[in-house]
C-alpha cells in the first residue's frame, strides 16, 4: 500500500516524502484555459487555492520528487464546450514531456478521448466517476485504465464489490469529507460549499439530533482545519488499512491540496505511521489506539463522527465489536 500525498509547490515535495509519501498529486492548468473558458475549473479544485503555478513548477515537483510518481488531476466532472480536445492535447504534453506518471480524470468524454489515443495505461479514473460497482470498474478496465479511484462514500463491503482483476484501486484515506456523492453533485465551491448551510427544515427538530448535525457538518468540513498535537483533525480511515491490505488496494489518498504545507506533512506522517502498522500486521484496535495517542481526540473515533468506513470496529460507535466485515 502507497501513500498519495497532495502538493501544490516544489518546497513541499522534500518535506512530504521524509514525511512517508510514496506518490503524489497535483492539479495544473494550461497558461491559457482562463482565457479561453472562463471560470471553468480544469480539475476539481479551485487552481488558485489548489493548483500548480505553472509547468516551470510542476517540472521541479517532478524532479525532485525522484522515483516517486507524480499524478496530475484533470478532474473537473465536466467541462464548457470545445474544451475537451485541447485539454487531452494538454494531457498528452504533461505525460510526454513533463514527466508526469498518470493523469487523474472524471469527464467520461476526456477519458474516451485519452483512451481512444493509447494512454489508457496512464489514466486514473477519479471518484467523480462515480465507480460503485464491479461492473462499472470493468468497463473502465475494458477502455484500457489502469487504476479506479473509489468514492469516499463507499462502506468496506461495497469496495470489495468494486474489485475486478487486472486494475489499481485507491481509496480516500485522511482529510474532507462531502455531504453528497461528490462525482454526482451538479454544485461549485465558487460561491462556497452552500451545502454546508443551514437551509430550511430544521424547525422543531431535537436538541440533541440538532447537535449532532452540527457535529457532523463539522467534521465533514476537516473540523475547522483543527489539530491536535500538530496532527490533523478530520474525517479518516485509518483503522481500514488492515481490510485494504488483505483487499490488495494499491493507493491510499491523503486530501488536501489547498492544505497548509505544515499540514499536509503532518496528514502524511500520521497515515504512514498508521500503514507501516498495518503492513507489519497490526489490526484495526491496534492501529485505532497508536493514532488516538498520537493525536488525540478519542471522542471522534468513539462515536464514529470522523470516521469513512465506519463499519471497523470502534468501542461505542456505529460499528459492532468483532472482525472487519470485508
Amino acid at each position: 500500500m502507497r501513500v498519495m500525498a497532495p502538493v501544490r509547490s516544489a518546497a513541499e515535495v522534500a518535506p512530504l516524502c521524509e514525511a512517508g509519501a510514496d506518490e503524489l498529486y497535483c492539479g495544473v492548468a494550461p497558461s491559457w484555459w482562463e482565457e479561453r473558458y472562463g471560470g471553468a475549473w480544469a480539475s476539481r479544485r479551485d487552481p488558485r487555492a489548489a493548483g500548480v503555478a505553472d509547468l516551470g513548477e510542476l517540472d521541479r515537483i517532478v524532479s525532485l520528487a525522484g522515483n516517486r510518481p507524480v499524478h496530475v488531476a484533470l478532474n473537473a466532472a465536466r467541462y464548457p464546450d470545445g474544451a475537451v480536445g485541447e485539454l487531452a492535447e494538454f494531457g498528452r504534453h504533461l505525460l510526454r514531456e513533463h514527466g508526469v506518471s498518470a493523469l487523474i480524470v472524471a469527464d467520461l468524454e476526456l477519458i474516451l478521448t485519452l483512451t481512444d489515443q493509447g494512454l489508457g495505461p496512464r489514466l486514473h479514473v477519479s471518484s467523480l466517476a462515480t465507480v460503485t460497482n464491479g461492473s462499472a470498474a470493468a468497463f473502465f478496465r475494458e477502455l484500457g485504465a489502469s487504476r479506479v479511484i473509489l468514492p469516499r462514500h463507499l462502506t468496506l463491503p461495497e469496495i470489495r464489490a468494486c474489485l475486478v482483476p487486472g486494475l489499481e484501486y485507491e481509496v480516500f484515506l485522511l482529510n474532507d469529507g462531502c455531504v453528497f456523492e461528490e462525482g454526482l453533485c451538479a454544485t461549485t465551491h465558487a460561491l462556497g460549499p452552500f451545502c454546508l448551510g443551514d437551509g430550511p427544515g430544521t424547525e422543531g427538530v431535537g436538541a440533541r439530533a440538532l447537535e449532532e448535525y452540527e457535529l457532523w457538518k463539522w467534521t465533514l468540513s476537516n473540523c475547522g482545519c483543527r489539530t491536535s498535537r500538530g496532527y490533523p483533525l478530520a474525517p479518516c480511515g485509518l483503522c481500514a488499512l488492515p481490510a485494504f491490505r488483505r483487499m490488495g488496494i494499491t493507493s491510499l489518498k491523503v486530501v488536501g491540496r489547498e492544505a497548509s504545507p505544515e499540514r499536509k506533512r503532518a496528514s502524511v506522517d500520521l497515515a504512514a505511521r498508521a500503514v507501516r502498522l498495518a503492513e507489519a500486521g497490526g489490526e484495526p484496535d491496534e492501529i485505532r489506539e497508536a493514532v488516538v495517542a498520537l493525536r488525540g481526540a478519542r471522542s471522534l473515533c468513539d462515536g464514529a463522527h470522523g470516521c469513512y468506513y465506519p463499519g471497523v470496529w470502534h468501542r461505542g460507535g456505529r460499528g459492532a465489536p468483532g472482525a472487519v466485515p470485508c
